[in-house]
C-alpha cells in the first residue's frame, strides 16, 4: 500500500494507524477498474446459468416452493431467501436460472462491500484486489451458480461490518440503522448470522474503540432495530412449535455426538476449498503470530469477526460432521486480512495465484456445468459422476407428468423432502397438485406442514416413491396399479430409481404412511 493510501486509512478510521509501507506487487486499479471486472464476472456467471444443464437440486426446489408461499417462517430456515427468489421471478420467471438469477446479483453486492471494508481499513489498492479475490474466491464462484441462504448471509454480514467500522470511528445514526437492518436481514437469511455478535465481543479484547462503542447507545439501538426484525420470524416459530430452531439444533446435533479426530481434520480441510487456499493458509498463518507486532489494529479486527465462527465449528466437528460452509461468514474478514497482508509485506505470488486459480476454477465451473451430464471422473470410481446428486431431477418431473396425462392423475403424492420438491417444481405447468405423503406423524420437512397428503386428495393419485412395497398403499385404497419403474439418469454410469403406483377408491382416512422396511414386514 502506498504512503497515500496508509494516510487515507488512518484519516478514514482514527486510531487504527500503523500499517507497515507495502511494495507494489499488481498494478494499480481504480475503482471504476473494479466495478467493471465485477460487473463482466456476474455478467459471465448469468450467462453460464442460462447454459448451464444441471438440474433445480431439491434444496433449492424447496426454496422456490417457498416463494410461491411467502411467510415469516419455514419448517428448516428463516424467510429472506423465499423473499429474494419471489423477487427475482418477475424478471424473469421460475426457470432453473431464474430461480438462480439472485445469487450472481447478491455476491457483487457484497464484493463491492468488501471493497468498502477493505478500503477503510487499508486503502484502495488492498481494497481494490480484496474485491477481485474473494468474488474469485473457489467457495463463491460455487456459491454463484446456486441459490442459497449462504447467499443473502453474506451480503448482509459485509454490510453489518461495515457499519460497524463506521460506528467504531464517530457515532452515527445513518450507521446505526445500516447496522441494525444488516443484523435483522442476515437473521431472516440464516441464524448463523448471530455469529456476528461474538466478533463484537471478540474485537472488544483487542481494541479500545471496540470497547468504547459499547458504552454508547448506537449499538444497542442497532441490535434493537435486528431483533425488531427477526420478531416476526420468532411469532412464526413461537406458533409452530418453534419447528425451524427445532430442526436448526437437530442439525448441530446430527445423530449424536461422539469424539473423532477425522472430524476437524476433514472440516479444516474443506475451508482451503470454501475460503480458497492461499486465504485459509494466510490466515492461519497470521492467527500463529497474532500476538506478534507485525499484526496492526486493522488486522485483529479483522480475526475478530473472521475466528469466531471457524473456531465454533471447528469445535463441533470434533464430535460431528460440520458442512464446509458453516464458517462461511468468515471468509468476508480472512480475504481482506489475507490480501492486506499479501500487500504489506510483497507476497505478490499468493494474490497473483488467488486471482489466477479463481479465473481457472470460474471457468472450469462454467463449462463442466454445461456439459454435467456427460462428465465422468472414473479416477473417483462410484463417485466418478460428480453431478449426481443435482441431474435427474428434471426428468424425474417430467416422466411423472406424462404418467399423469396417460393416467389422467389429478394428484401427484410423494414421499420424502428431496422427491417432493422436485415433482412441486417440474410439476409446476401441469393441471395436478403436487403432494408429500407424510411418512410419520411429526412433520419431517415444509411438505408435511402445508402440502401434506390428507382424504380430500383427488383420485386418481399418481404415487411416486422408491419403495417397491405394495401392501402398504392397499391399506388406504382399494385399487393399487402398478406402473412400472421410473429410472432417471444421473450421470453417464449412474441412474436413480423411483416405483410408481396409480390409487383409485379409498377406503380409509389417509394417514402417515409409514416407512418402507415396517410396510414390508
Amino acid at each position: 500500500m502506498s504512503s497515500d493510501n496508509i494516510a487515507g486509512a488512518s484519516a478514514h478510521f482514527p486510531g487504527l494507524a500503523g500499517v507497515a509501507a507495502a511494495r507494489p506487487i499488481v498494478p494499480e486499479l481504480t475503482f471504476t477498474h473494479v466495478l467493471t471486472a465485477l460487473v463482466a464476472l456476474t455478467l459471465v456467471r448469468i450467462i453460464g446459468l442460462h447454459f448451464s444443464v444441471v438440474d433445480l437440486f431439491f434444496d433449492e426446489a424447496q426454496y422456490w416452493t417457498w416463494s410461491r408461499e411467502l411467510a415469516f417462517g419455514y419448517f428448516s430456515k428463516p424467510p429472506l431467501l423465499a423473499w429474494v427468489i419471489a423477487a427475482t421471478d418477475p424478471i424473469c420467471g421460475s426457470s432453473e436460472a431464474c430461480v438462480r438469477l439472485g445469487s450472481p446479483l447478491i455476491h457483487l453486492g457484497t464484493s463491492l462491500l468488501v471493497y468498502a471494508i477493505a478500503d477503510r481499513l487499508y486503502g484502495r489498492q488492498p481494497a481494490a484486489w480484496a474485491a477481485l479475490a474473494f468474488a474469485l474466491g473457489i467457495g463463491l464462484s460455487f456459491s454463484s451458480r446456486i441459490i442459497s441462504t449462504d447467499v443473502p448471509l453474506l451480503f448482509f454480514w459485509a454490510a453489518a461490518l461495515l457499519a460497524y467500522l463506521h460506528l467504531m470511528s464517530k457515532p452515527d445514526w445513518r450507521w446505526t440503522l445500516v447496522l441494525g437492518v444488516s443484523f435483522g436481514l442476515g437473521l431472516l437469511s440464516k441464524y448463523a448470522m448471530i455469529y456476528f455478535l461474538l466478533g463484537v465481543a471478540w474485537a472488544c479484547i483487542y481494541d479500545r474503540d471496540a470497547r468504547a462503542l459499547l458504552k454508547r447507545k448506537h449499538i444497542w439501538i442497532a441490535l434493537l432495530i435486528g431483533v425488531a426484525l427477526l420478531l416476526p420470524n420468532l411469532y412464526w416459530n413461537a406458533t409452530h412449535d418453534f419447528l425451524t430452531f427445532k430442526h436448526t439444533g437437530d442439525n448441530i446435533s446430527g445423530d449424536g455426538f461422539r469424539f473423532r479426530w477425522t472430524g476437524a481434520g476433514d472440516f479444516i480441510g474443506s475451508q482451503f476449498a470454501v475460503m480458497g487456499p492461499m486465504v485459509f493458509a494466510s490466515f492461519l498463518w497470521i492467527v500463529a503470530r497474532h500476538l506478534g507486532p507485525r499484526v496492526t489494529p486493522q488486522d485483529k479486527l479483522m480475526l475478530a469477526f473472521a475466528i469466531p465462527p471457524l473456531l465454533l465449528v471447528t469445535a463441533l466437528s470434533f464430535v460431528r460432521g460440520a458442512n464446509g460452509n458453516w464458517a462461511a461468514p468468515s471468509v468476508i474478514s480472512m480475504t481482506v486480512l489475507a490480501v492486506a497482508w499479501w500487500f504489506r509485506f510483497g507476497w505478490k505470488h499468493w494474490l497473483r495465484g488467488t486471482i489466477t486459480l479463481g479465473l481457472f476454477m470460474q471457468a472450469l465451473l462454467i463449462v463442466s456445468d454445461a456439459f454435467a451430464t456427460r462428465i465422468n471422473i472414473p479416477a473417483l470410481g462410484a463417485r466418478g459422476d460428480i453431478y449426481q446428486r443435482t441431474l435427474g431431477w428434471r426428468s424425474l418431473g417430467l416422466r411423472t407428468a406424462d404418467l399423469a396425462r396417460a393416467t389422467g392423475a389429478r394428484t401427484v403424492a410423494s414421499e420424502g423432502r428431496a422427491e417432493t420438491a422436485a415433482e412441486i417444481y417440474y410439476l409446476r405447468d401441469e393441471p395436478v397438485r403436487a403432494l408429500s405423503w407424510p411418512v410419520s406423524k411429526i412433520p419431517d420437512h415444509q411438505f408435511d406442514l402445508t402440502r401434506a397428503m390428507d382424504s380430500s386428495a383427488q383420485e386418481p393419485v399418481l404415487f411416486v416413491t422408491y419403495c417397491p412395497v405394495v401392501s402398504r398403499l392397499e391399506r388406504f385404497y382399494s385399487e393399487v396399479t402398478p406402473l412400472g419403474d421410473i429410472t432417471t439418469s444421473t450421470g453417464p454410469t449412474t441412474k436413480r430409481q423411483f416405483h410408481a403406483f396409480k390409487l383409485t377408491g379409498r377406503k380409509r382416512d389417509i394417514e402417515p404412511i409409514g416407512i418402507c422396511s415396517e410396510a414390508a414386514e
